[in-house]
This record gives C-alpha cells, structure tokens and sequence, in this order.
C-alpha cells in the first residue's frame, strides 16, 4: 500500500536538494580548476597551495553527496537535519573558494 505511495517533500528540503545539487556542479568545476593549475607548474607553494585548496573541492564535494544522500534517504527528522548542515557545510567551503578563485585568476 504505501509502497507506491509518492513522498511530500517540504519547502526547505526542495530548496536544500537544489542547493545540493548546484553545490556539486560547483565542487566539481573548483576542484577540476585548481587541478588545472597544479598541472604543469614547478613545485612550490603555490602548487601546495592549490593542492590544499583541491582537497577542500573534495571534502566539500563529498560533504554534499552525505549530506543529500542523508536527506533523501533520511526518513527521521535527525538524519535531515544532519544532511542539512552537511549541505550548508559544502555551500560554506564553495563560498570561500568562489572568493579565493577570483582573487587568484590571472
């Protein structure tokens, strides 16, 4: 019976799919930016620099995949809000890496 049953989703869990979803566009393309300028550069400290600032793409991306995984999948209200801010937590890191990819462009 309520195997076929469509799920209500709330405004806020809509809104946090969406976030979640664009957020890992973006942790991708930061990640695949920053890897771009590891390629082909002499090792220095900028090269550790973007190495470290890759990694944060990954956390950030892998934040994101929990944290909508954990809404999606999450039936009580404690693995939802878990994966709420494990989604703000990644839109926090593309925040600041948004802001250190401009201020780094050439």
């Amino acid at each position: 019976m309520g195997l076929f049953r469509k799920r209500d989703s709330s405004s806020v869990e809509k809104a946090a799919m969406a976030l979640a979803a664009a957020g890992g566009v973006a942790h991708g393309v930061f990640f695949a930016l920053f890897a771009w300028k590891i390629i082909g550069k002499d090792f220095g400290f900028g090269t550790v620099g973007y190495i470290i600032l890759a990694a944060f793409a990954l956390l950030g991306l892998g934040l994101n995949f929990v944290g909508y995984w954990l809404i999606k999948s999450g039936g009580r209200f404690a693995a939802k809000k878990w994966g709420y801010m494990a989604v703000a937590l990644s839109t926090t890191i593309a925040s600041a890496l948004l802001a250190v990819a401009a201020w780094t462009a050439e």
